[in-house]
């Protein structure tokens, strides 16, 4: 199944170049901008009517802290039937199973926030034999440097115990995020190999809010 992995376009959604033949997108969080609700609500709204009206059969969205509108249930998904929204949630899509979860650590009371040490008991509930596992925040060690906001020293700040669950018990084919973003001298977006997993941000914006990358394509169930 040919598919498209996108997340956080905040906002710059229309500028994407969307990629021919795809059959399954999947955007893995951050459609909007705005911590306040309404303007949040606005935001999201006009993702999601672009992102319902795209040409491509199957159409799967992982909210990220930025989803603050869905989080407050100003916007329920059932809005929007032509998308699958995976509040931490299993589907399955022509034999090919993945499962998405919104969480991440806790930082300046964003959306789907969950204090670091509390978040090993949503991994836990993760199932194995998944072909896909959306987060919207990366494993930590993997794709997910910033610097420090003190020192200025690039930093690992993904989810160690999300990092311990996915090498050493769900095992997936794939596992696709974003949430943390390209900056000055450091690049997340991209693909590693690491325990037989592969491993994807998809982060489309940089951390100044401009839209860098169109995406990642692969083949799943192949």
């Amino acid at each position: 199944m040919k598919t498209w992995l996108i997340s956080d376009t905040h906002t710059c959604h229309d500028q994407l170049q969307v990629p021919d033949n795809i059959e399954l997108v999947v955007h893995c969080g951050d459609e909007a901008n705005s911590h306040k609700s309404k303007r949040n609500l606005d935001e999201s709204g006009k993702f999601f009517d672009w992102f319902e009206r795209l040409d491509i059969p199957v159409k799967v969205f992982v909210p990220g802290n930025h989803s603050v509108a869905i989080e407050h249930g100003l916007l329920k998904p059932d809005e929007y039937p032509q998308i699958q929204f995976l509040i931490h949630r299993q589907i399955e899509i022509q034999g090919v199973k993945i499962f998405g979860s919104p969480y991440t650590p806790w930082f300046y009371d964003w959306a789907y926030n969950v204090v670091r040490e509390e978040l090993d008991t949503y991994w836990s509930q993760i199932p194995t034999g998944l072909d896909l596992l959306v987060t919207h925040g990366p494993p930590k060690g993997v794709l997910d440097i910033t610097r420090d906001m003190g020192s200025g020293k690039p930093i690992h700040v993904g989810s160690l115990s999300l990092t311990r669950q996915v090498i050493g018990r769900i095992k997936p084919q794939m596992h696709a995020f974003g949430h943390i973003h390209d900056e000055e001298g450091i690049q997340n977006f991209g693909q590693v190999r690491k325990d037989d997993i592969l491993f994807i941000n998809c982060s489309c914006c940089n951390l100044s809010g401009q839209l860098v990358h169109h995406g990642v394509v692969v083949d799943l169930g192949m």
